[in-house]
């Protein structure tokens, strides 16, 4: 199968199971048509008017104006950027219908190839903060503080994140969609799980009975969009702390791990919570 450049930071790629609504009959002739310059110029000309309209819209939320839709990605509007950016390739309304029959299915396409794209920015994150949670001179508070504030800046600057906001609250009334949200769900929840599996083997620690490694990814994964959604609202709140590059979804983070990880006592997170909190009950009792 031929490969060609896939989203940036994602390498040389086969994108035919990423881009799979295109205008063929034989699974052959899509694989091929998926894979071509053409076709990923055009998504890409997709990104680039998504971080221009991104970047716009940050300003003009802060004034109260209404959010972007994906009304901007019209056909003329991507053909247009597509001919400016890749005049090489010819591109035309001819080639881009021969494509995509509907402009739905380009829409479709184009939010698979973004997800898939904020995929690897991402992934490529989580490799290098592996190597930053791992080093033997940094303290794992201090790591954790620092992947959390990194992780942080990536929401701020990529256009990618604030589609797949947009997208999930489309998922309901577009399967393929739902598809490309669940996909790209099921790929971070591994390249995460991969990441926790080698900071517990460096620091030796395990998890209380009845919490498995894939919940706490979970968890951590669910906190972390939270903080993203507030950090974009712009919210008047202490949420980073650029001059110590910390955050407070680092310090969520570290709570979830010293309650979450097994500390020689064996109870369950539920035991902990029981025994931590009767002291306190007893305590009370005892000044009053």
């Amino acid at each position: 199968m031929e490969q060609v450049a896939g989203p940036p930071g994602c390498g040389d790629v086969d994108l035919s199971t990423t881009v799979t609504r295109l205008n063929r009959i034989k699974a052959k002739n899509r694989a091929r048509l998926a894979n071509s310059e053409l076709t990923r110029a055009f998504l890409d000309s997709g990104l680039a008017l998504t971080t221009e309209v991104f970047s716009e819209a940050s300003l003009a939320l802060a004034e109260g104006e209404v959010s972007p839709t994906l009304a901007y990605l019209s056909r003329s509007r991507v053909l247009s950027r597509a001919q400016e950016d890749y005049p090489e390739l010819v591109p035309t309304e001819a080639k881009f219908r021969d494509r995509w029959a509907g402009h739905q299915d380009f829409v479709e396409d184009f939010v698979a190839y973004a997800l898939f794209a904020r995929h690897c920015s991402l992934r490529r994150a989580i490799a290098e903060w592996s190597g930053e949670l791992l080093e033997a001179e940094t303290d794992f508070a201090t790591a954790v503080h620092r992947v959390a504030y990194e992780g942080s800046q990536l929401v701020l600057k990529l256009p990618a994140y604030r589609l797949q906001l947009l997208a999930i609250s489309s998922v309901a009334a577009d399967p393929q969609v739902s598809l490309a949200i669940k996909r790209m769900y099921e790929s971070l929840t591994a390249d995460w799980f991969e990441l926790f599996g080698h900071v517990a083997e460096t620091f030796g620690f395990g998890l209380r009975r009845g919490v498995s490694p894939r919940e706490i990814n979970v968890i951590l994964q669910a906190v972390t969009e939270g903080f993203g959604i507030r950090l974009l609202a712009g919210l008047d709140e202490p949420l980073l702390d650029d001059e110590r590059r910390e955050s407070l979804l680092g310090t969520a983070a570290l709570a979830l791990f010293v309650s979450l990880t097994d500390n020689g006592d064996g109870l369950t997170i539920e035991g902990a919570a029981n025994g931590q909190f009767s002291r306190f009950s007893l305590n009370r009792k005892g000044t009053s």
